[in-house]
């Protein structure tokens, strides 16, 4: 695409089209094609994982991306695929992060696990991560599947009643792909009869055809308003595993909880990584709006106008481009780079994670609801984007424990650096809250008067992230400003209390910002890279005409079906 002749500094800082472009082909392939509506759900399973196998190989991840946490590895979960279809990315983030993530420290010095490795990074089997369990859900430190050491040193996995069956990773056969499954299992190892503490086992669920004897599995049905992976419920009967399927020490810890938390560490990546993948959610949904109100015109005055020049258009897709934006700037700057620095103590890179991913979240679910209702009935139509990014999104802002997360910026004891800019002072205040109340987070005041409040104090610190970054990243002052109008939105009574900025004030800015921003709207749209990735029919006329022929025909007499 030709760049327009208005080249600010910052522009390729928010130019996303070089980490996107390698997947532009693949978006407008024939395997990401609009998916009929008559597909059976083993069909759509399929097409999932061979949709997420073709992303996997376009980026070619190594096991050095995926425990450096390198730019690659970041690259591919903001890359704007997502915005076409999530259900894969959802599967990239088992794979790669969790399974791969947790595995790849010891396949260094396991000659066993190697090959199981390289098939993952290769996507030649399907990796999984099982933790959770059906009665102790979020409480997994205190899951209850058993992992017995046996005299020659292997292990006898099993599910000691069902509350301790695995909830509720995609282990169920494929219908039509030669895909093996290998999952990375946690269990309570108990050696000698003695708890040992939880520990990860590598296990083989399947081969390419069928469950490996001692697995079952119960497919739960399809989330609703999301792509269908296979979501199960597994048991485990007495499964021999070999020596080297542990994934630890098997010695007892001196500290069950510290061990647990390290054994689990990918999750806190995770979480990350699916609050990364916001950015093409919201910028490409902010791009399909704008095309849409673009193209759509009423009658105002006897004069036919587009409804873009209406500001309940123009606000909801420039809030959105700032937000996206201001997303990718944090995933480049200095506080990121904090997080994968491994020197830097956890509980900080903790807060880091879920500081951000609470943030993002929110900036996904408002911006694309809102962006939906700005397309009236349209917006409600999965094959137009916005509200199934939204939907499948709603899982992601689950994963990875969110509700317990939050908790995690208050816990620092300071630990997290002051805010540099106090011009969102809201977040200072959160700040000067976490330090108030470090250290004492299992009290029942704290339970009672501050973890009904964590949301919104973690959700000031992500604020101040992000604002930071977007500083420190030099982006345009109108991103900023709008960027900044949004904030003060997000929580009005605040500032109209302590920094004198009433309900009139507040909209003077937002006005004066969107004002600003509107001649940049072209531009913005451009920087998103969302061209080759928005398919939604309501974007253009022809768009829209040749989808409407591909709709079922029905008449007097005959029933065309063309698909």
């Amino acid at each position: 695409m030709t760049r327009l002749p208005w080249t600010p500094n910052s522009i390729f800082i928010m130019d996303r089209r070089p980490s996107t472009s390698i997947t532009a082909a693949l978006a407008q392939s024939r395997l990401f094609s609009l998916q009929r509506d008559d597909l059976s759900m083993a069909q759509r399973i399929d097409i999932s994982y061979l949709r997420a196998q073709a992303i996997a190989l376009t980026y070619k991840l190594t096991a050095h991306d995926i425990t450096s946490l390198s730019p690659k590895f970041w690259a591919m979960y903001m890359d704007n695929i997502a915005a076409v279809d999530i259900a894969p990315m959802a599967l990239l983030v088992i794979q790669y992060n969790l399974a791969a993530g947790t595995i790849a420290p010891w396949a260094e010095k396991r000659p066993e696990l190697q090959p199981i490795m390289q098939q993952i990074l290769d996507f030649e089997v399907s990796g999984q991560f099982m933790l959770t369990e059906q009665a102790h859900g979020l409480d997994a430190f205190s899951l209850e599947t058993r992992a017995d050491m046996q005299d020659d040193g292997s292990f006898i996995l099993n599910t000691p009643h069902d509350g301790a069956a695995k909830f509720m990773p995609p282990t169920v056969p494929l219908l039509d792909i030669s895909l093996a499954k290998y999952a990375v299992v946690f269990a309570r190892l108990f050696v000698k009869g003695e708890d040992h503490g939880v520990r990860p086992f590598v296990v083989q669920l399947s081969t390419t055809k069928a469950l490996k004897p001692g697995v079952r599995t119960r497919m739960l049905p399809g989330r609703v308003g999301a792509g269908p992976l296979g979501h199960s419920i597994t048991w485990f009967d007495h499964i021999k595993l070999a020596p080297w399927a542990c994934l630890g020490p098997l010695s007892k810890p001196n500290n069950f909880k510290v061990a647990f938390r390290a054994a689990i560490w990918r999750i806190g990546v995770g979480g990350l990584v699916l609050g990364a993948m916001g950015i093409p959610c919201v910028g490409v949904s902010a791009f399909i709006l704008a095309r849409y109100s673009m193209r759509r015109h009423v009658i105002n005055a006897g004069k036919v106008i587009p409804i873009i020049d209406f500001r309940t258009q123009q606000i909801p897709i420039l809030h959105a481009l700032a937000q996206s934006f201001v997303m990718q700037a944090f995933m480049r700057t200095s506080t990121l780079k904090m997080y994968t620095d491994f020197t830097v103590d956890t509980r900080v890179r903790a807060g880091i994670a879920a500081a951000a991913k609470v943030m993002m979240m929110i900036h996904i679910q408002e911006s694309c609801t809102q962006l939906s209702d700005r397309a009236g009935a349209q917006g409600l139509y999965g094959h137009n984007q916005i509200i199934s990014m939204q939907l499948e999104m709603r899982g992601a802002s689950i994963s990875e424990g969110d509700t317990l997360a939050d908790t995690h910026c208050l816990r620092q004891d300071g630990q997290i650096a002051s805010p540099r800019d106090m011009k969102l002072a809201f977040s200072k205040s959160a700040w000067t809250s976490s330090r108030r109340w470090g250290g004492q987070h299992r009290s029942d005041a704290f339970n009672r008067l501050i973890l009904p409040r964590c949301k919104g104090l973690v959700e000031a610190i992500g604020q101040r992230f992000f604002y930071e970054a977007a500083k420190e990243a030099d982006l345009e002052q109108a991103v900023l400003e709008v960027y900044e109008a949004g904030i003060v939105k997000h929580s009005p009574g605040w500032f109209a209390i302590h920094a004198g900025i009433d309900a009139s004030a507040q909209a003077a800015r937002e006005d004066a910002a969107i004002t600003t921003a509107m001649p940049h709207l072209e531009r913005w749209l451009q920087w998103t890279g969302a061209q080759d990735y928005a398919i939604a029919p309501i974007m253009t006329q022809a768009y829209w005409d040749k989808f409407v022929e591909s709709l079922p025909l029905y008449n007097g007499t005959t029933t065309r079906a063309k698909m």
